[in-house]
Parts: C-alpha cells; sequence; structure tokens
C-alpha cells in the first residue's frame, strides 16, 4: 500500500484519479458464485412440493387464460384441477420460465452504453542531457458518441422481446395446462373403459368354453369355435392396449406434476357441457373473429416482429460512422503542456453494416410470413374442430339410441334364463354387445373432450374455469 508519506516520484499524484476511477467501477461489478449440478441439488429441485402449497398458489395465480381455482381435493381431483396444478409445479414449465430472466437481462444490456477510454503514458528519459529534459507524459479521456444513435431503438427491440418471451411463456403454459386436462380426460376415460373391457374378456372367454362343449357334442361346428375364439382374443387384445394406454397416460401426468411414476392420481369427472350441434361456416366465422388477439402466440409473434423492426433500424442507424470524441492533455520531453481535443471517425470504406442491415430485413420477413402462416393455421384449425365435432355428436347420437334396445335384449335373455328357456351363448353375446357399445361411448365422449379443448386452444377462448379469467402479466 502507497503511504501518504512516502517519497513517490513526481506526477505519481496525477495517476490516483484514474487508479480511484478504475477502482470505484470495479466496486459495481457482480462476483462468481459457483452452482455444481450433483445428485443432491438435483434430488432437492424433484421434491414434490406440498399440497397446500400448491392450493394457496392455485388460489392466486396470476395468467391471462388461467383464472384462480379452489382446489378442494376431495374424492379427487377435476381435469380444471389438474391443469392448473401443472401450471404451478412442472419441471418443464419451470424451465421455461427461466427464459425470463434471459430476457430481463438482455433489456438491461440493451440500455448500457459503452464505457468512455482513459488513457495515460509516462516515457522518462534516461542518460545526461544538456539542457536538462522532463518526462513526456499523455493523459486522454475519449468517448464513442454515436452509440447514441440507435440506443433507444436497442432497447425498444429488447422490451418488446422480453414481451414476446412473457407472452410465448404464457401460451405454453396454457398449452401444457391443456394437454394435462386431456390426460386426465383419458384417464377417466380408460378407467371406465377398462372395466368394461375385462368383463367384456371374461364373457367371451366363457363363450368360447361353451362353445368348445357345444362342439364336442355335436351342437355347435368348429367354424363357430373358431369365431368365439377369434372374439375373445380380440377383447383381451384390447383389454392390454387400454392397459397400456392407462398407465402410459398416468406416466405422463406425474412427469407433469412433478410425482413420482408409480403415484396414482385420484381423479374426478366434472360436469361438463360440451359442444353440440352441426358445425357451419358461421360458426367457424364467429369463432375466428378476432382470433389474432387472443391467441397469446400470435401476439407473442406480432411482439416478435416490433422487436426485429426496432433491431432493423438500429442497424440501419449503425451504417453511420463511429464517432469518437475526447480530450487530452500531453508534454514532450521539453517542459511544454498542451491541452486540446481530438476526434476520430470511421472510414466506412468496406463496412457499411450491410450483412446487419440484410439480415435484419431477412429475419423481418421470416417474421411476418411465419406470422401469416400461423394465422391460416389457427382458422383451418377451427373449422377441423367444429367438422370434427359435428362427426362425434352424431355418432354419440347414434350410440346413445342404440343402448335402450340392447339394454332391453340382454333383460330378455336374463329373463328367459331365469325361466331356463334361453341360449346362454345368446345372453352372453348380448351383455358383450352392450359393454362395448359402452365402451364405445366413453371413446367418443374422450373423442369429444379433446376436439372441445382442440378449440379452444384453436380460437384461444380458455373454458378451463367457470369465472373469467382476472390475472395479467
Amino acid at each position: 500500500m502507497l503511504s501518504l508519506r512516502t517519497k513517490a516520484r513526481p506526477g505519481a499524484f496525477r495517476v490516483l484519479p484514474a487508479l480511484a476511477a478504475v477502482a470505484l467501477g470495479w466496486t459495481g461489478c457482480s462476483t462468481y458464485e459457483a452452482k455444481p449440478i450433483d445428485r443432491a441439488s438435483v434430488d432437492k429441485a424433484l421434491e414434490a412440493a406440498p399440497l397446500e402449497s400448491i392450493k394457496v398458489e392455485a388460489a392466486r395465480i396470476k395468467h391471462p387464460l388461467l383464472a384462480p381455482v379452489v382446489i378442494d381435493g376431495g374424492g379427487g381431483f377435476t381435469p380444471e384441477e389438474i391443469a392448473v396444478m401443472v401450471v404451478i409445479v412442472s419441471p418443464d414449465l419451470r424451465a421455461l420460465r427461466d427464459q425470463r430472466g434471459v430476457a430481463e437481462a438482455q433489456v438491461l444490456q440493451a440500455g448500457i452504453l459503452p464505457n468512455p477510454q482513459l488513457g495515460y503514458s509516462v516515457d522518462r528519459p534516461r542518460g545526461a542531457y544538456d539542457p536538462a529534459v522532463v518526462a513526456a507524459k499523455s493523459l486522454g479521456l475519449t468517448w464513442e458518441v454515436t452509440s447514441l444513435l440507435a440506443h433507444h431503438d436497442r432497447v425498444a427491440a429488447a422490451r418488446a422481446g422480453a414481451k414476446s418471451v412473457d407472452l410465448s411463456i404464457a401460451w405454453q403454459e396454457w398449452q401444457a395446462a391443456q394437454d394435462a386436462r386431456l390426460r386426465a380426460y383419458r384417464i377417466l376415460s380408460l378407467q371406465r373403459r377398462l372395466p368394461l373391457a375385462r368383463s367384456v374378456e371374461e364373457l367371451l372367454a366363457d363363450t368360447v368354453e361353451l362353445s368348445r362343449k357345444a362342439v364336442s357334442r355335436g351342437l355347435r361346428t368348429t367354424s363357430d369355435l373358431t369365431t368365439a375364439t377369434d372374439a375373445w382374443t380380440q377383447a383381451q387384445n384390447t383389454r392390454f392396449d387400454l392397459e397400456q394406454q392407462l398407465s402410459s397416460e398416468r406416466a405422463a401426468l406425474n412427469l407433469s406434476l412433478a410425482m413420482p411414476p408409480a403415484t396414482v392420481v385420484a381423479l374426478k369427472a366434472p360436469p361438463r357441457a360440451g359442444f353440440s350441434g352441426a358445425a357451419t361456416p358461421a360458426d367457424a366465422a364467429a369463432l375466428s373473429d378476432g382470433l389474432e388477439e387472443r391467441r397469446l402466440d400470435l401476439i407473442a409473434l406480432r411482439l416478435g416482429y416490433e422487436s426485429q423492426e426496432s433491431s432493423l433500424r438500429a442497424a440501419v442507424l449503425a451504417q453511420f460512422p463511429r464517432i469518437g470524441l475526447g480530450l487530452n492533455k500531453t508534454n514532450d520531453t521539453t517542459p511544454i503542456y498542451t491541452r486540446g481535443a481530438a476526434v476520430t471517425v470511421d472510414l466506412p470504406l468496406f463496412d457499411r453494416n450491410q450483412g446487419q442491415v440484410a439480415v435484419g430485413k431477412a429475419t423481418r420477413q421470416q417474421l411476418f410470413d411465419e406470422y401469416v402462416a400461423r394465422v391460416a393455421e389457427a382458422r383451418s384449425q377451427v373449422s377441423q374442430a367444429l367438422v370434427g365435432l359435428s362427426v362425434v355428436n352424431a355418432q354419440l347420437s347414434t350410440v346413445a339410441s342404440s343402448l335402450p334396445d340392447l339394454r332391453r335384449l340382454v333383460a330378455a335373455n336374463e329373463e328367459a334364463g331365469r325361466s331356463r328357456n334361453a341360449d346362454e351363448l345368446a345372453y352372453r353375446d348380448a351383455k358383450a354387445a352392450l359393454a362395448g357399445r359402452l365402451m364405445e361411448q366413453d371413446l367418443l365422449e374422450q373423442q369429444r373432450a379433446e376436439l372441445e379443448v382442440a378449440l379452444e386452444i384453436a380460437t384461444g377462448r380458455p373454458s378451463l374455469n367457470t369465472s373469467p379469467p382476472t390475472g395479467t402479466l
């Protein structure tokens, strides 16, 4: 450490202001903190959040498309409750939300102006001179003033980009919520269909045994036995497929909820009022009206386009030659001091920022075309979802109209069985047909739920909650 009582060389104290300025700037620097990835840190991050804390967050969630939900949990969770829970605890969404920090850092960086430059040099003579000479010194301060030209546009581009990132994250959160909601509906449907599939398999297995006995007595042909065996095999494969689907859907839902793979989340079906009727061009036009203002992904694309517009303006302004202004104080080896100003100007002979301008124009055109394509895709998705809903509703109506006849057939066979005047095989076939038709009805209900969610996504109109969304970004 230099003491004030130390005899310093001439001019040494003139360097102290520069050193003080450097030290002052250094005090504002960030410090490095290690954050290793190890088993302990990963396990801690994967710990399931307490249910009570999830309930609290769900009741006060702020989101453009998701309204706060009061989660009861009694008797299981509804698909709508599962959707909000996934947004709160999903590890994928947690990583996605980290993009906000990057966007905020980019806004901060865009607003920072370049530092001025302070230069000092000293040349001390050696040897004997007559007359005596002094040390040659130079002290200068320079700053590039043209950084101010594009500063506003760079900041505007970063801010629009940050808003675009926010809306993109909100849109993907809603997509994840809708995906979890669909998985919950599928699980509920599979849980209803699986017992029916097992009952059909058992009935057809009994039919195979009865057919085998009937063949041995000459009452049935081998062809009848083969047909019964094929039907039983198909029913067994159907049951296997449903069990596999249920396991897969539960594993995917548990992953979204940050729960262990073997966890069985209790679900309950909510009352639903689905779309009914046949789709018309008027329906598609009404639902598509204002679509660009509701879908967050389209709004995010427009903000991205706005950010690119500002970036292109900044690139155009950056064609202006860079100019640096400076102040200096110098002396040579004679004791004659000079004070003056300096100007440095780039000569735009080769680099006129033409590359960045070309990239900016191409990127802007790409964003414009992507926006147009996304709008066209969204309008098409609305029409397709409406047509699909019309078909599914017609199929549901047909299935529903056939159920009373099948139930009467089963009841008639049961009554005949009690009077010992019935064909056992016909009775079992009737029961299997009824169970199969009920499975078909459940599958159609699932398809209708999926198409309704697809319609919500395509139009940007949320209906996860009965109350309108109150949160904002």
